[in-house]
């Protein structure tokens, strides 16, 4: 299962600020310099010349004995337009200046805010991908009725898959209840009919017309009906257990001790010895009740299939990056092909005259509610193995039962 959703990088805004700003200022930086090289060019007159001649206008004027009132206007008015010449061409690149960082001020603004727009509804449908990756169908992303833009448009398109998963979900589920309530009738029949002929044979013999009935058949026919009255109720507790069994309680274990007290149980009633093959020593979190349940059926599997003679039960563990397997190896007649996923839970299966055919699906169940696998596949050179993979860490959200 996926873990916690984590915020998206924030490079796409970075990147469209970085591009607003080079394509905004690289320009306004060239027009500006091309501007000041003018402004230069062009306060860079010199008005010396116009003094000069000044000067003479003012030496003709003296001789002529006439008034200078009007070039001394025109000399202060000259005076003042260097002063001001002075001013602008101290001012001018300060003025350039101001102007490139109020017009980066305003790209950074308007980058922000456009990234904003943009990014808010990936955000939103990136919430929205974490809670279906969940496995929760039932949200709805904020919308509008009528999409103004492609993004809008978007958020109106998940919402609506979303609702088109949901019922496809319902509808799936319940296909697979009706599937499921066919195998486990079908399974019954087959599992009842068997105790069910006994008893009609065991009545037959007691109702049988041509003599009465003596007290060896007598006998046997009531000792029958025990026998397949005691079978029925071995398998209405076996239902029984299966349907209570709890719900799982994560907590550290450490797992080579709880596989040594698996083997330690069924060492004494196992035809072959039943060995822990030495390895890693990991912990897990996980349920132990439900491990010791789960190792227990596997291992007690493995030495009911082996006889006298044949190879020991080995069980191992392999420590992989974010997880642990664990391989269970019997000597017995073994398997004909690789059982896994449903084909482990699908109708009730024992070769054992005693047994439910439900230790198979009690393991995937405890399996399945662990986020693992569980495999039976024929082992390399005669018996079965059996391979069992657990997350290190239990899965977020209670995965759906098989």
């Amino acid at each position: 299962m996926p873990s916690d959703p984590t915020p998206p990088p924030a490079n796409f805004r970075r990147r469209l600020l970085a591009v607003m700003l080079v394509t905004g200022l690289v320009p306004l930086v060239l027009l500006g310099f091309i501007a000041r090289q003018a402004l230069e060019d062009l306060l860079s007159v010199s008005l010396t010349p116009v003094e000069q001649v000044l000067e003479d206008v003012s030496a003709g004027l003296a001789r002529e004995g006439r008034s200078q009132a009007p070039l001394d206007e025109a000399r202060l008015n000259l005076a003042q337009a260097e002063l001001a010449r002075r001013a602008l061409a101290r001012r001018t690149p300060w003025l350039i200046a101001v102007l490139l960082l109020v017009s980066a001020a305003v790209l950074t603004a308007a980058a922000v805010l456009l990234g904003r727009a943009l990014t808010r509804p990936v955000s939103t449908l990136t919430r929205g991908m974490w809670a279906y990756a969940r496995g929760d169908l039932s949200v709805q992303l904020p919308a509008p009725d009528s999409p103004r833009d492609e993004l809008q448009f978007l958020l109106v398109q998940f919402n609506r898959m979303g609702r088109e998963l949901a019922a496809q979900r319902e509808r799936l589920k319940a296909a697979e209840q009706i599937a499921a309530w066919q195998d486990v009738a079908r399974a019954l029949a087959h599992e009842l009919r068997n105790p069910l002929t006994g008893m009609k044979l065991a009545l037959a013999r007691l109702s049988r017309g041509d003599a009465p009935p003596d007290a060896t058949r007598l006998t046997e026919s009531v000792a029958l009906l025990q026998e397949e009255v005691e079978r029925l109720m071995r398998m209405t507790r076996s239902f029984s257990d299966f349907a209570r069994l709890p719900a799982p309680r994560f907590q550290p274990v450490a797992l080579r001790p709880l596989l040594a007290d698996v083997c330690a149980l069924y060492q004494d009633t196992s035809p072959v010895p039943v060995e822990l093959q030495p390895g890693p020593e990991p912990s897990l979190s996980a349920d132990p009740d439900g491990l010791r349940r789960l190792f227990g059926n596997l291992v007690k599997n493995a030495t009911e299939a082996s006889t006298a003679g044949s190879a020991p039960v080995r069980l191992s563990i392999e420590a992989l990056p974010s997880s642990l397997r664990v391989s269970i190896r019997d000597g017995g007649s073994g398997i004909s092909g690789v059982l896994e996923g449903p084909a482990l839970t699908r109708g009730l299966f024992s070769t054992k005259p005693e047994g439910s055919g439900l230790g198979l699906p009690i393991a995937q169940k405890i399996v399945h509610e662990h986020g693992g696998t569980l495999r039976l596949e024929p082992a390399p050179g005669g018996g079965t193995l059996a391979l069992v993979e657990l997350p290190l860490s239990p899965p977020l959200v209670p995965e759906a039962r098989p």
